[in-house]
């Protein structure tokens, strides 16, 4: 067949002919096996065919021959005896004869088979036994008959078989594997030259599988060609407007970039005036303890002058009458009593001074400072409370602490103070505004190595705004009244990044006013590089 002519390239050339030698080595395969088995089949068929047929002669013998023999048997006719014998012999398939009396006679023609093969026939005459006709069956020569018919039908249907495969053959390569191959060329020469024309197979009359698929083909190379255009046309837009993009991308980051330098500029110009206003909120706090403080000591101090002009001018009373002469027990007696309380008074408000400027001094000593100290917590609180006492002093507000005797913390105390202060401050002039009288609860518990502080106020309270933006940058509720805003977001820095605590508003704490709970480390560890 001219299966070169189209030189396929080396993967097609592997698989020619396999289609139609598949389909060759199907049919002839199923054809020999159908021909072996009619041959077989015709083969038993007239093996048994030519049995009945021995049987049917056995009978024709019996009926024919025995009777004549019975008769030359009585006549002892040894000639007639010969020739019925060769007349059995003649028919179709007897292998051997034998004629026997029960006297001495016994005529045989052929070859003696197996016992099992020979048919015994009684002969009489007149009711008389007279001997015995034994005829045997020509098996081999019936199986020999009809393994030659098998095979001679088996060999007519190989002929048959040769003739329509070859005409399968050409058929198939006719009808489909040349079409096929020219397809399967052309689709190849698309696949390497990247287009999809349309096949130049044209579709023929029949309409067959072939042509179906010929025509599935071309309108699949009609789709994917105008999906190419398609593409082709999207890839270039898609181009333009990525090269427009870029150039807007890049316009827009200059722009942004420009934007996030003045923002950056904006920021650090923001967190250097936030430092600074931070800065001024605890110098203020600071200012404020002075003025009270200073306030505080000037009442002690001015008494202490009174009582010393006092004391001076009954000394010089009785300095007088001594240098007259005129000074009296009694009057030397009252100058020792007055001299006695004086000094009592003066012993007890210059006191009061010492321990009112210790407390600030230690106080101011830590805020301004950046050391860590173990104190008792319990007495820092009330020294921070002496400071603040020109405040409390002017109003009828209590404050309460709650708190071990023993507790002790290692931390910045400066921040402690003024963490507190602030709130302190912040419920005097914000939570007791419009309210006489007011009490403030500091309980501090210890938990897990850390303080637990829980500060609370039976003020007015926070609004549901002030309770979510307390703790943010220059949120007061004072704005244009003093209030700058910092003084919370103060408090929650100091927390959170110098204390390394945590803050939070207590919601469900049983009272009216603000409350505030605090969680900071009774010791502070400090990493240094």
């Amino acid at each position: 067949m001219p299966d070169n002519q189209y030189n396929l390239p080396p993967h097609a050339a592997k698989m020619q002919h396999s289609l139609v030698w598949r389909i060759i080595l199907y049919f002839a395969l199923s054809s020999f096996a159908l021909s072996i088995i009619i041959g077989i089949v015709l083969a038993t068929w007239n093996y048994h065919r030519q049995t009945e047929e021995f049987q049917s002669r056995m009978d024709y013998i019996q009926a024919g021959y025995t009777e004549s023999l019975g008769s030359s048997l009585w006549f002892y006719d040894e000639t007639q005896i010969h020739t019925q014998v060769k007349g059995i012999m003649n028919l179709e398939a007897i292998s051997y004869v034998r004629v026997t009396d029960n006297l001495n006679l016994d005529i045989e023609s052929g070859t003696r088979p197996h016992h099992q093969d020979i048919k015994t026939i009684e002969l009489v005459y007149k009711d008389k036994s007279l001997g015995n006709l034994q005829v045997a069956f020509d098996r081999q020569a019936v199986l020999a008959e009809a393994s030659q018919s098998a095979f001679l039908m088996i060999s007519a249907q190989l002929a048959s078989l040769l003739l329509l495969t070859s005409l399968l053959v050409f058929v198939v390569h006719r009808l489909i594997t040349s079409r096929i191959r020219l397809m399967a060329l052309e689709v190849n020469d698309r696949i390497n030259t990247d287009h999809s024309e349309a096949l130049s197979i044209r579709e023929s009359a029949a309409k067959d599988e072939i042509d179906i698929l010929i025509h599935a083909f071309n309108t699949l190379s009609d789709k994917m060609n105008n999906e190419l255009k398609q593409k082709t046309r999207a890839q270039q837009q898609l181009k333009r407007v990525n090269a427009e993009l870029e150039a807007r991308v890049d316009e827009r980051t200059q722009s942004l970039q420009l934007t996030i330098d003045e923002l950056n500029h904006a920021l650090k110009a923001l967190n250097k005036t936030q430092s600074k206003l931070i800065e001024a909120e605890k110098l203020s706090s600071l200012g404020g303890m002075v003025a009270g403080i200073s306030h505080e000591i000037n009442t002690p101090l001015g008494l202490c002058i009174t009582i010393h002009s006092y004391i001076d001018d009954h000394y010089q009373t009785l300095k007088e009458g001594f240098e007259s002469g005129q000074i009296t027990k009694q009057d030397f007696s009252d100058f020792v009593g007055i001299m006695d309380e004086s000094l009592s008074i003066m012993d007890k408000n210059l006191q009061r001074a010492a321990h009112l400027i210790k407390s600030f001094k230690q106080v101011s000593e830590d805020q301004t400072g950046e050391l860590i100290r173990e104190f008792s917590v319990k007495d820092y609180l009330h020294e921070i409370l002496e400071t603040l006492s020109p405040k409390f002093k002017k109003t009828q507000h209590k404050v309460h602490i709650d708190c071990s005797e023993h507790m002790r913390m290692s931390t910045y105390p400066g921040a402690i103070s003024q963490v507190m202060t602030n709130l302190l401050m912040n419920s005097l002039i914000h939570g007791f505004e419009d309210k006489e009288q007011g009490n403030i609860n500091i309980i501090i518990a210890e938990e897990k190595g850390n303080a637990v502080i829980r500060y609370s106020d039976d003020g007015k309270g926070l609004t549901e705004e002030a309770k979510q933006k307390i703790f943010d940058p220059f949120y007061t509720t004072k704005r244009g009244q003093g209030g700058t805003g910092l003084g919370m977001h103060l408090v929650y820095n100091i927390v959170n990044q110098r204390l390394n605590g945590e803050i939070d508003i207590e919601k469900n704490c049983g009272c009216d006013g603000a409350c505030f709970r605090l969680i900071i480390p009774k010791k502070l560890d400090v990493v240094t590089d």
